[in-house]
């Protein structure tokens, strides 16, 4: 059981990230539509962040499909289970239905390919307007995917360490930051002359 829960732990810490990197993004997004003048004296530092972001958050949302041997991604967390679950019990049930359902989600497919010819290899589609076109992706998209390994992790998380996570909690104030830190104003959290207690 040891080995499972350090197994969700990893998970957990990896969605905790990913959440992260996505609201950098969103928030980013958000602020290019709602104040695209506190963006403009930084195009070449805003570019960086965006197309680092998308980076990371592919390879991050990867982690969670990969079949390498080794990694900590559902697929060996599933292969934990599956060896210390008793046979034919519900828990067996959900893996293969969790297993069908990221096995069809378009979304992640396209996540994935962009991960392995963009993000992690530069190979030819860097140039080839075809794969944009063919795995185009919206932040929504993105969003609805990393909802849905959320649910599968406190899912295992729930059932067996009978524990729930707040993954999403860290990232909840970059936003917030970004938006401060690109329009000049201090954060209103400590007022000059006032110290942390």
């Amino acid at each position: 059981m040891k080995n499972i829960e350090k197994a969700i732990d990893t998970l957990c810490e990896n969605l905790v990230w990913t959440w992260g990197y996505y609201r950098s993004l969103y928030a980013l997004h958000n602020l290019a539509k709602t104040a695209p003048a506190s963006l403009d004296p930084f195009p070449e530092f805003v570019s960086c962040l965006y197309h680092g972001c998308f980076d990371l958050l592919f390879i991050k949302i990867n982690h969670f499909i990969d079949f390498t041997k080794g990694v900590c991604g559902l697929p060996n967390l599933f292969t934990l289970l599956r060896r210390y679950a008793p046979e034919k019990t519900q828990l067996l049930d959900h893996i293969k239905k969790d297993e069908k359902r990221l096995k069809r989600n378009a979304a992640l497919g396209k996540i994935n390919r962009w991960r392995k010819q963009i993000s992690a290899h530069l190979t030819s589609s860097n140039d080839n307007l075809n794969f944009f076109n063919q795995n185009r992706l919206y932040l929504k998209q993105i969003e609805t995917v990393i909802k849905t390994l959320e649910q599968i992790i406190e899912y295992y998380s729930e059932a067996l360490l009978g524990r729930v996570n707040f993954m999403r909690d860290p990232s909840k104030k970059i936003t917030r930051e970004v938006k401060t830190l690109f329009s000049g104003k201090p954060n209103k959290g400590i007022q000059r002359g006032q110290r942390r207690r």
